[in-house]
C-alpha cells in the first residue's frame, strides 16, 4: 500500500507540473524554476528559515539565488529530488548538485550525493582527480563522512598511486599531508613513504618548496633510513628552510641518541597501524613477509594451517578488504586446486569453496574476484564476495590449438586484461607466437581480443603501472611441460589509444638474477612471476646503473611461494 506522505508529495509534483497552486519561483542566472512555500520549508533548513524569520525573501514572489555555487542546472535537479524523492545525477553533475543542496541545506539530497560518489568513485571508479576534487568539497562544507570513506580508500592505494603523473600533479600540500598523517597509510615501509614525498615535492618545486618542509614533517622521519634523510635534506637548496633544517636536525640527533628526543620519537617514530606489507605465502600455508628496511624475509607472528597442504604449489594470491585469499594445486593432480581464505583481522584460516580447474592468477574487480587458470581451453571464473559463490562467465575465444602460458590478470578501468603466451602446433612441430593480450569489459560481459606483443612471452608478469600495462620477465620460449628456455624476454608495454606494444630500453638495470627491470623510472623485482617495487626511482637524466647488491635476499624465499601484498596491523609483526 503506498503510504500517505509518498501520496502527498506525488500530488505537489503534480500541482507543481501543472502550475497549480504555486506560491514562490526561484531565478538562477536566466531560469525560473516554480514551487511551494511549504514544501521548500518542509525540504531545506535554508528555504525554512528565509520564510519563516521575517526575511525580505519570505513575501517575494520571485526569489533570485545569486550564490555562484549553485547552477540552474543543480536546482533543478535538486528539486526534481525534493517533489519526487528521486535523485537524477550522474558522474558529471554528481559535485555541482552536492555543492548546491549544501549550500541550501538540503539533507536529503546531501546524503544521496554522498552515497553516489562513495559507490561510483570511492569503491567502483576510483582516480587520483576525482579523489581531489571530493576531498575538497568535503572539507569545505564539512561532510566528514564522505572525506573520512574517501581518504580511507587513497590511503589503502598509497602504494600503488603515489607515483602516478594524476597523483604528483593534482594533489595539493594539505591533502598530502591530512594523508600522510593517517596512521592506516598503508606502504612497504617509512622510507618508502619519504622517497615518495620527496619526489611529489620535485615535481613542481618551485611552487612547492614553500610547503615542504609541513609535508615533509609529516612522514614519520624517525623509521626513514637516515642515509636517505640525509642525502635529500642535507642540500644548500633544502637547508634554506628554517623548518627543513630542524626536521634534520632532529633525525640525526634521534639515531644518535634515541633518548633524547622523546617527543620526536613518539611522534615520528611510531609504527602505523597498518603496513602495506609484501607476503609469501608458502607450502604449508606459512606466511612471511619481507623487512624492506632491513631487506630480509620474516615470519609473521600468525598461526599456521599444516598437514594437508604442506604438498601444495601456491600459484597465487590477492587481498580483498582484511581477507587474504591464496589460490593453489597438487603438483601431481592438476585438475585438483582449491582456494584457501586467511582472515588478517582473526589471525586464522577459513574454509572457503573449491573452484573448478587449475588458477593460475586472480583479480579483484567492484564485488569479483576473477579467476583464470593454465588450461584456457576451461572457462575462467569469478568468485562473488557479496554471495559467496562461484559463477562462470564468458570464456576467451579463438584460443584453440595452442599452448598457452598465462601472464597474470590485473585490472585496469575496472575492465580484466590477461596475457597469454602462444605456441601454435603445425604439423607436430610447435611454432612460436607473440603473446595475445585480451581485455573483459564485466559491464557488456564481453572479450575482445587486443593487440599481440612485439616478441614471445612465457613465465613473464602482466601488471599496471602508472594506468599503463607492462610485461615483463620469462623468457622467449618454453617446453611442453612449461620449462622456460631462450633468451630473456624483453619489457613491452601496452598503449590503450593505438592498441600497440613497444619494447622498454633497460638502460639503468644490471645483470641479476632478481628479475629486475626499470619500468617508468621505478625498479621491480619479478619473483615467482609477481613484480616488487623495490621503492627505487630513477631520476629522469641519471645514467648511472642501480646498485642492486642488497636485494639478494629477496629471492630466498620457495619457488611456489605466492605473493602479494596485504594490509598486516603491527602487532602481527613478530616473529615466531
Amino acid at each position: 500500500m503506498v503510504g500517505h506522505s509518498e501520496i502527498l508529495l506525488s500530488k505537489c509534483a503534480q500541482f507543481r507540473e501543472q502550475g497549480e497552486f504555486t506560491d514562490v519561483y526561484l531565478k538562477v542566472g536566466g531560469e525560473v524554476f516554480s514551487a511551494h512555500r511549504i514544501v521548500l520549508a518542509a525540504s531545506s533548513d535554508y528555504f525554512h528559515a528565509m520564510f519563516a524569520h521575517g526575511m525580505k525573501e519570505s513575501n517575494q514572489e520571485v526569489i533570485e539565488l545569486k550564490d555562484e555555487s549553485i547552477s540552474a542546472a543543480a536546482l533543478k535537479i535538486v528539486l526534481d529530488s525534493i517533489y519526487s524523492g528521486d535523485l537524477q545525477v550522474n558522474d558529471e553533475n554528481v559535485l555541482d548538485v552536492l555543492v548546491a543542496a549544501d549550500h541550501l541545506q538540503v539533507t536529503s539530497v546531501v546524503q544521496q550525493c554522498c552515497e553516489y560518489l562513495q559507490t561510483q568513485f570511492v569503491q567502483l571508479r576510483f582516480d587520483v582527480q576525482k579523489y581531489c576534487q571530493i576531498c575538497t568539497i568535503a572539507d569545505r562544507h564539512g561532510l566528514i563522512d564522505l572525506q573520512e570513506a574517501t581518504q580511507l580508500k587513497m590511503a589503502s592505494m598509497y602504494k600503488d598511486v603515489c607515483g602516478n603523473e594524476e597523483f604528483l600533479s593534482h594533489i595539493d600540500a594539505n591533502q598530502y599531508s591530512n594523508l600522510l598523517n593517517r596512521d592506516d597509510l598503508s606502504a612497504p615501509s617509512e622510507t618508502f613513504v619519504f622517497t615518495s614525498v620527496m619526489q611529489w615535492i620535485k615535481h613542481k618545486k618551485e611552487e612547492r618548496m614553500t610547503v615542504a618542509a609541513r609535508v615533509i614533517g609529516a612522514v614519520r622521519l624517525g623509521l626513514v633510513d637516515i642515509k636517505e634523510v640525509i642525502r635529500e635534506l642535507n642540500t644548500e637548496e633544502m637547508q634554506r628552510f628554517p623548518e627543513i633544517h630542524l626536521l634534520l636536525h632532529e633525525s640525526l640527533l634521534h639515531t644518535c641518541m634515541p633518548s633524547v628526543s622523546s617527543k620526536f620519537a613518539v611522534e615520528k617514530s611510531k609504527l602505523r597501524s597498518t603496513s602495506q606489507l609484501l607476503v609469501a605465502v608458502s607450502p604449508g600455508q606459512n606466511i612471511d613477509y619481507f623487512d624492506f628496511e632491513h631487506k630480509i624475509w620474516k615470519p609473521l607472528g600468525m598461526s599456521r594451517e599444516g598437514g594437508r597442504h604442506s604438498e601444495i604449489s601456491h600459484y597465487c594470491a590477492e587481498t580483498v578488504g582484511n581477507s587474504l585469499y591464496v589460490a593453489g594445486g597438487h603438483p601431481n593432480y592438476t585438475n585438483v586446486d582449491f582456494i584457501s581464505c586467511y582472515d588478517l583481522e582473526r589471525n586464522v584460516w577459513k574454509t572457503h569453496p573449491h573452484s573448478v580447474g587449475a588458477i593460475s592468477s586472480m583479480c579483484t574487480v567492484g564485488d569479483y574476484m576473477y579467476t583464470f587458470g593454465f588450461d584456457c581451453q576451461k572457462p575462467p571464473q569469478r568468485y562473488s564476495l557479496a554471495e559467496g559463490q562461484w559463477q562462470n562467465f564468458t570464456n576467451v575465444k579463438g584460443l584453440r590449438g595452442m599452448y598457452f602460458h598465462n601472464s597474470g590478470a590485473p585490472a585496469l578501468h575496472s575492465d580484466v586484461f590477461v596475457l597469454y603466451g602462444k605456441r601454435l602446433n603445425e604439423k607436430g612441430y610447435w611454432q612460436v607466437r607473440n603473446a595475445s593480450l585480451h581485455c573483459f569489459d564485466q559491464v557488456r560481459n564481453v572479450w575482445e581480443e587486443k593487440a599481440t606483443t612485439c616478441h614471445p612471452h612465457f613465465g613473464s608478469s602482466l601488471f599496471v603501472v602508472n594506468g599503463k600495462l607492462y610485461v615483463a620477465g620469462g623468457n622467449v620460449n618454453a617446453d611442453s611441460s612449461g620449462s622456460l628456455y631462450g633468451n630473456p624476454a624483453p619489457v613491452e608495454v601496452y598503449d590503450e589509444e593505438n592498441n600497440k606494444w613497444s619494447v622498454v630500453d633497460q638502460k639503468h638495470i644490471p645483470e641479476n638474477n632478481l628479475g629486475a627491470v626499470e619500468v617508468d623510472g621505478r625498479v621491480y623485482f619479478i619473483i615467482n612471476k609477481f613484480p616488487i617495487d623495490s621503492g627505487i626511482r630513477i631520476p629522469p637524466g641519471e645514467v648511472y646503473p642501480v646498485s642492486l647488491h642488497k636485494w639478494e635476499k629477496l629471492g630466498n624465499i620457495s619457488g611456489t611461494a605466492a605473493l602479494c601484498y596485504a594490509p598486516i596491523k603491527k602487532e602481527s609483526l613478530k616473529t615466531g
